[in-house]
């Protein structure tokens, strides 16, 4: 009996939520709320490059690089008429020779080593650690000079030496494949690189005087190649080569080779002083070089990398990322308008919030975060801080509370920031964290912990500018969120206790994990509900969604949920059974917080014109209860005990806290969306008025729309306070405007193949 009613209550309680959310009345936006007159206007503003055109090469272009392998930096420049931004990749310090080649024929060259007899790679242009790993061996003698190049045609880095005019390949790095070649002499520097064109790397030695020679295969006839007047050519018909001979630079120069212009023939180029590359056209120009700019930093190697795409698209993808992701976008629709609504309580004070937060972030961005990055149409987001999570979330966070305001808001210009500068920086944002996701870049981020939110973050940025996206910023906005769906479908949700109440992870509840997690599948699904694995995302999302905020009772309670009976497939639980959420091993608010994601989840469904499935409901409104209803005596709480939602916006922690007592922010984004979702006896709309009246008075204490006092008091998050308060103040707003697009349909039909296991068991 007690089962049965448990779950005649949990079925009527979803009914009151169909009736609650279908009685919305759409409210019009009306005139904004103009930001505080005590606010600055931003500063003037550096103009952000855009992209143009996409237009891809028939052949990668070599750029500018350098590689220290003392500290594991490699760096790779721009070319000519592709200004892109530096970009890094810190590997682990090594020794031997620093290498640059294509090692798995992706027409993007990354970082590789020759040490000791063993050859390594990285397979990675981009990122934080990228691991060395080992890919032939073939050693060789003191004084050899290691080489790579194609010298098969297969589209494989070939290795080898170059021993006083004895070149010696090993092949496709096969043991048994191996090759030798006389060329050259003794004091020779050797230089690899395809001299006509033909698809295979040819060889060619740089003499002390500055002189350089180059052996050309299958030229028959002076005719048959056309030269700068200064070059000779010599023939050698029994072997079906011809030497060409010129001097480019200085003997004290540094030869590289590479096809500078992307017509698919590699040309001369030195570097001279360390600092300035001069780059041949071809060898018809040889006196007619160009300069680039490129510091080869102290300690390193000059090196020759790629950009494979075009000079429009994200200077790391490869041509088969960029594809995939142009496929991918083309299945993509643009989420219903939406309006927000002045009209509910709070909401002006949470629009006036966004727009001086948008203020003080762009203006510190702009100017300070990554202001040495403005010139470039996608810079190295990654790089920006010591952690990925830094640099990304902060960017990412930023990126969406701008796209809706552009999409919801009649933002002209707001405290001297005009909707075309807060336009080119969204698009800048997003585009840039976009390009260095794993899913376009070789070794870029994401797949991992907490990513899946993060590519939620900029990924819903960039699906509310849909229409104003182009073709690239939109293959990389798909690529991104598809490929964390995807990530997040695979490795399935994970559990703060098992079945028996053992804490698989003491102290700190999954619950926050799993629910950034499925924002993922729920915006890949919102997004692209006619892709080929819409119905995978659909399943991944609502499985997380039934393990996120799991209680005790659900594993005993026989509730079906989308044909699931979770007391029977529920492998644990995450939460405890008034709802709260036990992360640092205290009672934690600040993680109960995480609840929003559900409502998030469902809203973005909602705005896609999409049913939501009854099981992103599960517990959300017990969970948002533990914060405006449940009340902790003490002892043995915290005095003075109660509710941790206070009078005026404070917020209670009964076991202490982790980020600081004055973070109302935080809790404006869960309250906007519980306005919607939640019963009316949790007063959600009441605290939303509360906390987002308290954030705008501590934002008012200052001038530049920052809202935290300096130190770690207020909020101790060093990974972008300001950010995540202006994010979540942002959402408050969106969660807002929802009802006033689609009506909201609750789909409770039954779903096979729901995985509620980590790392693959299908319930």
């Amino acid at each position: 009996m007690t089962r049965t009613r448990s779950r005649t209550a949990r079925r009527s309680r979803l009914r009151l939520l169909v009736i609650a959310v279908s009685a919305l009345s759409v409210v019009g936006l009306g005139a904004p709320a103009q930001a505080s007159s005590k606010m600055l206007p931003a500063p003037a503003l550096p103009s952000l490059p855009s992209v143009g055109k996409l237009a891809t090469r028939a052949h990668p272009v070599s750029v500018p690089a350098a590689g220290n392998l003392a500290t594991g930096s490699f760096l790779v420049g721009s070319g000519p008429r592709m200004p892109a931004a530096l970009v890094r990749s810190n590997a682990a310090s090594a020794t031997g020779t620093p290498l640059m080649a294509d090692w798995n024929g992706d027409d993007v060259a990354t970082p590789g080593r020759y040490d000791a007899g063993v050859w390594y790679a990285t397979d990675t242009v981009i990122g934080q650690t990228p691991a060395w790993r080992a890919v032939t061996m073939f050693a060789g003698q003191p004084g050899d000079v290691p080489v790579v190049g194609d010298v098969t045609k297969d589209r494989q880095t070939d290795v080898g030496f170059f021993r006083g005019g004895t070149w010696l390949w090993q092949l496709n790095g096969d043991k048994a494949r191996t090759e030798t070649v006389q060329f050259g002499a003794a004091g020779d520097r050797p230089v690899v690189g395809d001299w006509n064109g033909d698809g295979i790397d040819d060889l060619g030695v740089v003499r002390a005087d500055g002189m350089w020679v180059l052996r050309v295969p299958g030229v028959k006839s002076r005719k048959a190649l056309a030269l700068d007047p200064g070059a000779a050519l010599e023939l050698h018909p029994e072997e079906k080569v011809a030497l060409v001979s010129f001097l480019f630079g200085l003997p004290t120069d540094v030869p590289v080779v590479g096809d500078w212009n992307g017509d698919g023939r590699d040309t001369p180029g030195v570097v001279r002083d360390g600092e300035t590359w001069l780059l041949s056209r071809s060898l018809k120009r040889l006196t007619e070089p160009f300069t680039v700019a490129f510091a080869v930093p102290s300690g390193s190697t000059a090196l020759v990398g790629t950009r494979a795409v075009g000079t429009s698209s994200c200077p790391t993808a490869t041509p088969t990322s960029e594809k995939r992701g142009l496929e991918l976008a083309a299945r993509v629709s643009a989420p219903a308008a939406l309006r927000g609504n002045l009209k509910a309580k709070g909401m002006p004070e949470i629009l006036a919030t966004v727009q001086d937060g948008l203020r003080y972030s762009i203006t510190n961005d702009l100017t300070k975060r990554v202001a040495s990055q403005t010139p470039y149409a996608y810079y190295d987001v990654i790089s920006t801080h010591k952690s990925i999570e830094e640099s990304v979330r902060r960017s990412a966070n930023v990126a969406l509370a701008a796209a809706i305001l552009l999409t919801t808001s009649n933002w002209k210009s707001v405290n001297g920031i005009s909707r075309a500068e807060l336009m080119g920086y969204a698009k800048w944002q997003i585009r840039s964290i976009a390009c260095q996701h794993g899913a376009t870049t070789p070794g870029g981020w994401g797949t991992t912990w907490q990513s899946a939110l993060w590519a939620s973050t900029a990924g819903q940025a960039g699906w509310l500018l849909w229409p104003q996206l182009s073709r690239q910023e939109r293959a990389y906005v798909a690529a991104m969120v598809t490929a964390e769906a995807d990530a997040v479908a695979a490795r399935g949700p994970h559990y703060y206790r098992d079945r028996d109440g053992k804490e698989l992870a003491p102290g700190n509840s999954k619950s926050d994990e799993v629910a950034w997690d499925l924002t993922a599948p729920a915006l890949a699904a919102a997004m692209a509900p006619r892709a080929p694995k819409a119905g995978k995302w659909r399943k991944a999302l609502i499985g997380f969604s039934i393990a996120a905020f799991a209680r005790p009772s659900d594993l005993r309670n026989n509730i079906v949920v989308n044909g699931i009976n979770i007391s029977k497939e529920l492998p644990g639980t995450n939460a405890n059974e008034d709802g709260t959420i036990t992360n640092h091993n205290i009672v934690n608010p600040d993680y109960q917080q995480n609840v929003q994601n559900l409502w998030w989840a469902a809203s973005m469904l909602r705005v896609a014109r999409q049913s939501v499935p009854e099981a992103v409901f599960l517990n959300a409104d017990i969970v948002y209860r533990s914060l405006a209803v449940v009340n902790f005596p003490s002892p043995p709480y915290a005095a003075p005990g109660g509710i941790v939602y206070k009078p005026g916006g404070q917020i209670y922690y009964p076991q202490g806290v982790s980020w600081g007592t004055r973070r109302p922010a935080t809790f404006t984004g869960v309250d906007s969306f519980a306005a919607i979702y939640s019963a009316p006896d949790t007063r959600a709309a009441q605290y939303l008025a509360d906390h987002a009246r308290d954030t705008r008075g501590m934002q008012l204490r200052y001038n530049t729309g920052r809202i935290y006092a300096t130190g770690t008091t207020e909020d101790s998050y060093a990974l972008g306070k300001e950010e995540y308060a202006l994010m979540q103040t942002a959402l408050a707003w969106w969660a807002g405007a929802v009802p006033s697009g689609p009506g909201f349909k609750l789909d409770r039909s039954k779903v096979s193949g729901v995985n509620l296991n980590p790392t693959g068991a299908i319930a």
